[in-house]
């Protein structure tokens, strides 16, 4: 079975459904700016409907991260998983992809 990743955005709120892994980060990546628009303040990414995340995935967050930084726009990180924490922490990005 093929991984599965989709995304759905309402107002600053950007969820993810599916898995976030090196086979969906790419294609998921290539849409991060229609994510963001000009002037935005905080983008939230929803995590509570991705099923499994590895660490491509996160450091395809922590990317994202840094490319709103760059346009003054604050990511925010809300319901990650169990599994996402750990590989947050274990990679040492626990202070980076904070979530609320």
């Amino acid at each position: 079975m093929t991984a599965q990743l989709s995304w759905q955005q309402e107002d600053e709120t950007l969820t993810f459904k599916g898995e976030l892994t090196r086979a969906t980060v790419a294609r998921a990546w290539g849409q991060r700016k229609d994510w963001y628009a000009d002037g935005q303040e905080r983008l939230t990414v929803d995590l509570e409907s991705v099923e499994h995340v590895d660490s491509a995935g996160v450091a395809m967050l922590l990317q994202l991260k840094k490319y709103l930084m760059q346009r003054k726009c604050e990511l925010a990180i809300t319901n990650p998983s169990q599994q996402f924490d750990a590989i947050v922490e274990v990679s040492g990005g626990s202070s980076l992809l904070k979530h609320v």
